[in-house]
């Protein structure tokens, strides 16, 4: 999304949650594949970001910094890093513009992004991505990305404070998907379960095609089940595979986010191809039974995400997106 410097010197992954703060650091290993230095996972007791600011930026900074030695197997020690903005205050939408050149689009996309914008145009930072082109009509696709100039400069800030360099700045989504796809050939409908919001992109070999969110999430999910079951105290209780019937009905709303996602995406005029299966991750991943619930409301195959790690056989589902992050630069 927007990038502040450039090189190959080793950065981790940040991911700056309603309830915690997820961090990642990785390495190449020497079989090609990428090997875990360090995680963490710091439990926050009020949320770091009120509207377009970050609440306390020192603070931030100091909690970032304990996360960090706190890290396991070993304490991070990346001094650059790469964080996501969350999908609240970022404004994202796909627009169609006539087929043209990088130069024109650098005009023509802030210009059509404008009209759709709930701020003015010199108060955000706007970056795009060409999606797809439609041979027949003339158009692209461009997935636009804007976000408040004043909370992008808080995290720059708020890095620094840290001692840390801010080498990007991205969405979930984007690297959510670089964590988990490994098959480019497919289309795969990736949806990230988070604390207060479902994000649902849509892929399509290797490329992000679709973007979109569900306000229902794992916090209302669990509202609903305790409500159902008043005797279950935490989500490692919960077990879709024994009790579809009860649990299953409090996923029904994402379930039709999804589908409405995926009619919306195979609708388009390009014919795309139809989706081959669908990825969870996210904090509500966890609960056991998940994927087998998605395969059948959906009737499309679903698994929980699991990236390999050379050197761990799995990284739980509530770590992708800073694991996505921090792959950007390796």
């Amino acid at each position: 999304m927007f990038s502040f410097i450039g090189g190959s010197e080793r950065v981790f992954g940040l991911d700056i949650g309603f309830e915690t703060l997820k961090l990642c650091e990785v390495s190449k290993s020497t079989s090609n594949g990428v090997e875990l230095w360090g995680i963490s996972e710091y439990t926050l007791t009020e949320p770091i970001l009120d509207r377009d600011r970050i609440r306390d930026k020192a603070a931030t900074a100091n909690m970032i910094k304990e996360a960090c030695r706190k890290a396991s197997p070993h304490p991070i020690k990346a001094r650059k890093i790469v964080t996501a903005l969350p999908e609240t205050f970022v404004f994202s939408k796909t627009i169609q513009v006539p087929k043209m050149s990088s130069r024109e689009l650098d005009t023509a996309v802030p210009n059509e992004a404008a009209q759709y914008l709930p701020i003015p145009l010199s108060d955000v930072y706007i970056d795009y991505q060409i999606l797809s082109t439609h041979p027949e009509e003339s158009l692209m696709d461009v997935l636009v990305a804007a976000s408040p100039k004043k909370l992008v400069d808080d995290y720059v800030e708020m890095a620094k404070m840290a001692d840390l360099e801010l080498a990007a700045l991205e969405t979930k989504p984007i690297a959510t998907g670089r964590a988990i796809i490994r098959d480019k050939t497919k289309s795969i409908a990736v949806v990230h379960i988070g604390t207060e919001l479902t994000r649902i992109a849509i892929w399509d070999r290797g490329n992000i095609r679709l973007v979109t969110t569900a306000s229902s999430a794992k916090n209302q999910i669990l509202e609903k089940i305790y409500s159902i079951k008043p005797g279950i105290k935490d989500i490692s209780e919960i077990n879709l595979n024994s009790d579809q019937e009860t649990f299953g009905v409090v996923f029904n709303e994402i379930i039709d986010e999804v589908l409405d996602a995926i009619r919306y995406y195979q609708n388009r005029s390009y014919k795309p191809n139809p989706i081959d299966y669908i990825e969870i991750c996210g904090s509500a991943a966890k609960i056991k039974g998940v994927d087998n619930y998605f395969s059948k409301a959906t009737k499309i195959q679903s698994k929980v995400s699991s990236p390999l790690i050379t050197n761990k056989k799995t990284l739980e589902p509530q770590f992708i997106p800073a694991l996505g992050l921090a792959l950007r630069k390796i």
